[in-house]
């Protein structure tokens, strides 16, 4: 919308950034303003050519030239398309990556100016390429939005002022200045409201911006000025310089998302930190199907991963609503290397660094999960990383002296549509138990998903059951796997009220069908009481539920026993 008004006023400056008020005069002249505050301070503290990475620093390399100041304008591949259509005084590079960056050399340059909103997903990406690319001692400049206040449970692209600060220090910057522009970006937006407004006819008969278009860019201007006026988005100028050597020896290590590696790079890791034959299918079913998350850690860039904290997402319904977690798993370190747990140690920076990604109140997942041992909660508990929500307990049932069971009992086959329409009923049917409680879906999309595409599954280690009640109807499905002497229950799916009654009926199956074997289930503590049956054993596993601590999210308070856990929500059952 911004250039379209530009073109129609024939003002343009080929640029599309916030302005710098007082807002008396025209939008163009407010850009203007901004940008020579911005030359000015990219002028100052010079040692090395400059990056002026955006599509509306072209008007500056002109003035830095007269300064003699080397410079070079970066253009973003993904951002071509954003440039105004307004003649520049030089020439672009396109550059790939976050910002561009990538195609950059190591050591190359003093400075670095990156104007735009970066997603939040994309942070660690760029500020690890602009330690790449920064001599030592360079200055990074950062022009964009951000979340200030993220108390609220609602998702945005934007990263948080938090997030932010933690992970530059984390890789080896220092702060210099932060400065706040956050009225110059509301009256920005409300200038630029107010203005196609009023050319709102010209605007349609003009250009090539049709009326959806027109009235879907007013909505989105009209939601970043409420954000800006509820104090929630922030217009921010950072700058850093890179101070490497402050991260002592952890100076070199280079972190990365899932999209850096192979799944071969983590064999070593894997077996030198559970002692046990990493599973390539296992692997692949996780992050591959799954679209599983992580953060690694490389000793130095291109080096070998010695750090893994990962995630397998899963559809919830928290307190009744549909939303999303993340269940942690797969957390390594080097044992060489896994040497103190403090809050400079690579356990924790590779921790943080996933939890301010991936858990919280405005990012993808909203909760966290997991099922650490007792060792390493008290390390997450001490880092503040966790807090504890539940315990995870066993409960073995006595084995019937002469069972007996109406059963109507058959193996699941989901490709079978009806059985899996039966199943999305039944699912519907426990749902409507938990609406002041948390739990996984259980639908058949992903019951498909969690066991009968799982290589556990192909090898005979899973044994999907449908139940039927006298009239033939599906009335449980319910999933046994092999566990010591006995047999684990690792998911039943049935109408709430049927669970204690169905239980004892699956007892004596395993009885009858599985030469006396006992059943047992891993549940949350919280649930005990639901499926205890006269007799059990009840045993504590030593495992505590944990929830992040460090991303601002729902409390522990919240969430303490509204957990349902069984072992079919832990990835390496």
């Amino acid at each position: 919308m911004l250039s379209a008004v530009q073109q129609l006023e024939g003002e343009s400056l080929g640029a599309i950034c916030y302005g710098l008020g007082p807002f008396d005069g025209s939008l163009a002249e407010a850009q203007q303003r901004f940008l020579q505050t911005l030359g000015t301070d990219i002028a100052s503290n010079i040692d090395g050519r400059v990056i002026l990475a955006g599509v509306s620093l072209g008007t500056l390399i002109a003035e830095l030239a007269e300064k003699r100041i080397e410079a070079q304008w970066l253009v973003p591949d993904y951002c071509v398309g954003l440039l105004p259509a307004a003649n520049h005084s030089a020439d672009f590079t396109v550059g790939t990556g976050t910002a561009g960056l990538a195609s950059l050399d190591t050591d190359s340059c003093g400075k670095i100016v990156v104007e735009g909103t970066v997603p939040y997903l994309e942070q660690l990406a760029l500020l690890t390429e602009a330690k790449r690319v920064l001599a030592a001692n360079g200055e990074l400049l950062l022009i964009g939005e951000y979340l200030d206040d993220d108390s609220r449970i609602e998702r945005s692209e934007l990263a948080n002022l938090s997030s932010l600060r933690q992970l530059s220090k984390r890789l080896g910057f220092r702060i210099l200045e932060e400065r706040d522009c956050s009225e110059a970006g509301l009256a920005s937006v409300r200038a630029l409201e107010q203005k196609a407004d009023e050319m709102q006819t010209q605007i349609l008969s003009d250009t090539e911006v049709d009326v959806a278009a027109l009235e879907l860019a007013g909505a989105e201007l009209r939601f970043i000025a409420t954000e800006f006026e509820e104090s929630r988005r922030s217009l921010k100028v950072f700058k850093f310089r890179k101070e490497q050597d402050s991260l002592g020896e952890y100076s070199n290590v280079e972190f990365a998302d899932i999209g850096s590696f192979s799944s071969a790079e983590l064999k070593r890791l894997f077996e030198e930190s559970f002692h046990t034959e990493f599973d390539q299918e296992q692997w692949r079913w996780k992050y591959e199907f799954g679209n599983g998350r992580c953060v690694v850690a490389r000793s130095e860039p291109g080096g070998n991963i010695v750090s893994h904290y990962g995630g397998a997402p899963r559809e919830i319904l928290y307190f009744g609503q549909p939303n999303v977690a993340i269940q942690v798993c797969d957390v390594m370190v080097l044992p060489e290397i896994r040497r103190h747990y403090g809050k400079r140690s690579l356990f924790f920076n590779t921790a943080a660094t996933f939890l301010e990604r991936e858990i919280g109140n405005t990012v993808r997942q909203l909760l966290g999960f997991g099922f650490p041992n007792q060792k390493a909660m008290k390390i997450a508990l001490r880092l503040g990383l966790y807090e504890k929500t539940d315990d995870f307990i066993e409960l073995v049932y006595s084995v019937p002296e002469k069972p007996s069971s109406a059963l109507q009992v058959e193996l699941a086959n989901l490709e079978d549509q009806q059985q899996s329409d039966a199943i999305d009923g039944l699912w519907q049917q426990m749902a409507t138990a938990f609406g002041d409680a948390i739990i996984g879906i259980r639908d058949s999309s992903y019951l498909k998903y969690r066991y009968f595409q799982h290589p556990f599954y192909h090898r005979g280690l899973y044994h999907p059951y449908l139940v039927r009640d006298e009239a033939g109807h599906p009335s449980a499905l319910f999933v046994l796997k092999a566990h010591g002497d006995e047999l684990l229950l690792m998911d039943l799916i049935s109408p709430a009220v049927d669970i204690k009654p169905m239980l004892g009926e699956i007892v004596a199956f395993c009885c009858k069908q599985w030469q006396g074997r006992a059943l047992k289930i891993w549940i949350t503590r919280a649930w005990q009481e639901a499926v205890q049956l006269p007799d059990c054993v009840v045993n504590d596993l030593g495992i505590e539920i944990p929830c992040n601590s460090w991303n601002r999210g729902p409390d522990a308070e919240t969430l303490y026993g509204a957990w349902w856990l069984t072992a079919g929500d832990m990835d390496f059952m």
